[in-house]
């Protein structure tokens, strides 16, 4: 009988538990109509504050000015959260943990049309907000740097540009995987090593069995040929680009987003940005509701 009791008492305390938390997710206190005074609820009037997923550059402000675009249309406050990977950033929109990710439009795009609880939208700001895709190297290859700005500019000049933008980038947004294009190997000519972190697909893509693949290695194979260097491959972290320079891992590697109000004093100590090679609007990715 005792036992009996104890299970009734327990059932009854587990029930009045359910029930209250009932009516504080709900807003309400009871049966009343009574506003909630929970305070974890925002006050009618209150800004509203919008948790915004970037992808973490070496250079905070890059992260604050990406995280803050928009604000001038919408009139909400944000709050960054920075991550070291595109994976993380996209388990964290699942999870609920951050309310948008601000990115390249065609990585957001590319989120999108891969997973169907995600939408894709352009930016809406006063003022227009694109990011840009460069090489960042040391100061101490800066004749590299100055080669490699001289083959990007003749590649933008005759139009081969736009046509590796046009098969590698929109060619992959929709359809199958981006895939990896092969350097021509010359006997006679140094070799220059790239890093690929697969952060930004289509353009920075890393296969599945770790092959480096899309937009990015299309545009150095065709660099390749016109400096006639060999290129090398490595792939590393998106946090760990400026290390991996610094170590000598890679000479090259994939910087975004260079911005117009980023100076060039704001890029990391002693290191170096090529020509712009690729500009994207910046584009918001949420979960559809």
């Amino acid at each position: 009988m005792k036992n009996k009791l104890k299970k009734t008492v327990l059932a009854a305390g587990l029930a009045a538990v359910l029930l209250i938390t009932s009516c504080q997710a709900s807003g309400k206190s009871g049966n009343d109509g009574t506003p909630s005074t929970d305070p974890g609820m925002p006050e009618a009037g209150a800004p509203v504050t919008v948790h915004v997923g970037v992808l973490e550059s070496p250079v905070p402000v890059v992260d604050e000015t990406i995280a803050d675009a928009g604000e001038d249309t919408t009139g909400s406050d944000s709050s960054a959260a920075t991550f070291s990977s595109l994976t993380e950033l996209q388990l964290s929109l699942m999870r609920g943990d951050v309310d948008s990710v601000k990115i390249a439009d065609c990585t957001a795009r590319y989120m999108a049309a891969r997973n169907y609880e995600f939408a894709a939208a352009t930016l809406d700001t006063k003022t227009p907000f694109s990011v840009g895709f460069a090489m960042m190297l040391n100061n101490t290859d800066a004749g590299l740097c100055g080669r490699l700005s001289e083959a990007i500019a003749e590649i933008k000049a005759d139009g081969t540009m736009k046509t590796l933008e046009e098969k590698y980038i929109d060619g992959f947004i929709d359809g199958k995987e981006p895939e990896p294009v092969e350097y021509e190997n010359f006997s006679d000519a140094e070799t220059v090593t790239f890093a690929f972190t697969g952060d930004l697909p289509p353009m920075d893509f890393i296969s599945a069995d770790g092959v480096p693949a899309g937009f990015n290695t299309a545009l150095i194979s065709e660099i390749g040929k016109r400096l006639h260097i060999n290129i090398k491959s490595v792939n590393i972290e998106s946090g760990s680009r400026t290390i991996a320079l610094l170590t000598g891992k890679a000479q090259v590697v994939f910087w975004t987003p260079v911005i117009d109000s980023v100076t060039e004093a704001m890029y990391p100590d002693g290191m170096t940005i090529t020509e712009i090679y690729h500009t994207e609007v910046l584009s918001e990715v949420k979960r559809k509701s």
